[in-house]
């Protein structure tokens, strides 16, 4: 069960787990609707089960500038919770049709309040996340188009090993070229280039890399 296995759900013992899946339920979101604006009551934390959200912020100009493109698995809203917050600080839209569980906030709140291991648990799976985010902070402002693309390239990749690996571009290149803060125009640009290089081959949505290793050792060099 999905609900089971995700972060803020798996160090929860049976009952405390019935009490929390009491208090949730599921939202069907079709393409581009919202599933709650910036500014709104914080009332749920969320997990995403199928389908892709992005959470951003608008531009003072009207841009979306996304600061994280959720994939199935992943919760969100938490954060907000967890420092004391009332409202979403973001707003949450789904890019494909999605489906989601939303969890009472106060109720997961209070079961959280109950346990101090719970909170200790938590808070160590908290702790290496934000370790990831610190390194996604690292990689786009430190480091060029061509690393930040090959990076998120290669995190799509699922085998540890191998050559020819298929990648679905689930999510428009607009919406990927913003969560790596570069222009659509760039973002093309740079795929051209790793084509010339015969590093990958691109065909509509499915991104094909031609050499996984020799990417992760230019990925490599430059963090030297």
């Amino acid at each position: 069960m999905a609900l089971r296995k995700c972060l803020l759900l798996k160090d929860l013992d049976q009952e405390q787990f019935l009490s929390i899946a009491a208090i949730s339920h599921q939202v069907e979101l079709g393409e581009h609707e919202a599933l709650f604006l910036q500014g709104e009551e914080l009332t749920s934390i969320y997990l995403l089960i199928s389908g892709n959200m992005k959470l951003f912020r608008l531009t003072p100009s009207g841009n979306e500038k996304i600061m994280d493109l959720i994939r199935p698995g992943q919760t969100f809203a938490e954060a907000a919770l967890f420092l004391g917050g009332s409202r979403y600080p973001v707003n949450a839209t789904a890019v494909s049709p999605s489906i989601i569980v939303a969890i009472d906030a106060k109720g997961y709140k209070q079961t959280m309040e109950s346990s101090i291991k719970l909170c200790m648990n938590l808070l160590a799976r908290m702790s290496a996340r934000l370790h990831w985010m610190v390194n996604e902070v690292d990689r786009l402002t430190l480091h060029n188009a061509t690393f930040r693309l090959i990076d998120f390239l290669l995190n799509q990749v699922v085998s540890e090993d191998g050559v020819n690996e298929q990648i679905h571009l689930d999510v428009p290149k607009h919406v990927i070229a913003s969560r790596l803060s570069m222009k659509p125009e760039t973002l093309s640009r740079t795929l051209k280039q790793l084509v010339q290089r015969k590093l990958i081959a691109v065909h509509d949505s499915h991104v094909e890399l031609l050499d996984v290793d020799e990417m992760r050792n230019l990925i490599s060099l430059e963090c030297e």
